[in-house]
């Protein structure tokens, strides 16, 4: 298996952990468990599959409400940072080294699948979708939470855009969230179908080709999770919420 998406991300594991652990001190638990739970209407406890949990955010959350949550990524550097995470939270999602393209379940195996910040970086994600609705038992939901991040390097205009907020948000704050890698590595945009069309309009097409049923989305739902540094710096691809049913 090539997994230089794992290594891309083990190298910025160390920052993305800090900035985590920011957002687990923050507002943003509460504001994510309240859209999510919005959208799942349930009292009994559900088994949940977070897939791509880099540092553990949502696995550790949803574990705070009882829930029975395993939480997937291919980079080993992320999972090291999301078992630390969970460690100091006190909570035990199941954490797994697993490829979101081949999920390694049963088929009916969960009540709900969510992901953030994920699937702009799958390089079949049609495949993928089947795959989430293989796995998700019936009346089971899916929740997708991204943005077009990375559309600029195919948008002239948007590009002079994400460039004007970058300087904005140092100027205003002093950093953008970057940090260093190490490792060099990098990805390449023009391989990963997401970053040259415009979302969630293509992903309501595939889920539903792909068997799922009462399809939808919210295309800006950054005034709930994001705070105003984020809305400053990426207000020019904000994030959206699809959500469906395996009905």
């Amino acid at each position: 298996m090539d997994n230089s998406m794992g290594k891309y991300w083990t190298q910025a594991s160390e920052n993305y952990g800090r900035i985590i652990d920011d957002e687990l001190n923050s507002f943003r638990p509460d504001a994510w468990k309240s859209l999510i739970f919005g959208e799942v209407f349930t009292e009994k406890k559900l088994k949940i599959l977070d897939v791509g949990t880099g540092p553990g955010f949502f696995a550790i959350i949803l574990s705070q409400e009882g829930h029975e949550v395993t939480g997937i990524d291919c980079s080993e550097g992320m999972l090291a940072v999301a078992r630390e995470n969970a460690r100091k939270n006190r909570v035990n999602p199941t954490l797994r080294m697993m490829d979101s393209h081949h999920p390694d379940f049963e088929d009916s195996t969960f009540d709900l699948i969510v992901s953030r910040n994920l699937t702009w970086t799958l390089k079949d994600p049609r495949a993928v979708y089947q795959e989430w609705h293989r796995i998700l038992k019936p009346l089971g939901k899916l929740l997708i939470f991204d943005a077009n991040w990375h559309h600029y390097f195919f948008n002239e205009n948007l590009m002079k855009e994400v460039k004007r907020r970058e300087k904005q948000c140092v100027e205003k704050y002093g950093s953008t969230f970057s940090g260093d890698r190490a490792g060099g590595l990098t990805i390449d945009y023009k391989l990963l179908p997401f970053s040259k069309i415009m979302r969630p309009d293509w992903d309501i097409d595939a889920l539903n080709d792909c068997g799922f049923t009462s399809v939808d989305y919210i295309r800006d739902i950054t005034e709930k999770v994001w705070d105003e540094k984020e809305k400053l710096l990426y207000g020019a691809s904000p994030m959206f919420m699809v959500s469906a049913l395996k009905g």
